[in-house]
């Protein structure tokens, strides 16, 4: 049976007490990922949010190579990742108005070695650090 038919999937939503544009902006900024994703010790986008732009980052050591699969301002955000071990992962977020904030859902499909690093467990760790963080930033 080929492991890529039956990714891992995981979805969660948290509700951001910030509009849409910030917690998009948050997410779209390289520059504050650490902040919210502290395993990814670097990223670059070659050419910038691109739909299936090439996309390079280290996370927990291991340089992963991929691509910006969605780019929809203020909407949704893609992005897939395959680990020089073997495995893939594809993250999806949708962004919602709700209330004067946000109402954001993540999906994440992993396989391979990345079915076992990129958790459930850790995905709600990285909403809370996200929401945290662009909250913070709210009330500054």
């Amino acid at each position: 049976m080929d492991p890529e038919v039956n990714l891992p999937h995981h979805e969660e939503s948290v509700v951001i007490d910030a509009p849409v544009s910030m917690v998009f902006a948050a997410m779209t900024d390289l520059k504050r990922w650490r902040a919210w994703w502290p395993q990814i010790e670097n990223v670059s986008l070659p050419k910038g949010w691109t739909e299936n732009g090439p996309m390079a980052c280290r996370v927990m050591g291991m340089n992963l190579d991929g691509a910006v699969t969605v780019y929809d301002l203020d909407r949704e955000l893609g992005f897939e990742t395959g680990l020089p071990v073997g495995g893939r992962v594809l993250q999806h977020f949708t962004f919602v108005a709700d209330n004067g904030g946000t109402h954001l859902t993540a999906e994440l499909n992993a396989s391979g070695i990345a079915g076992m690093m990129f958790t459930r467990k850790r995905l709600i760790k990285e909403l809370d650090r996200l929401k945290a963080n662009v909250e913070e930033a709210e009330g500054s």
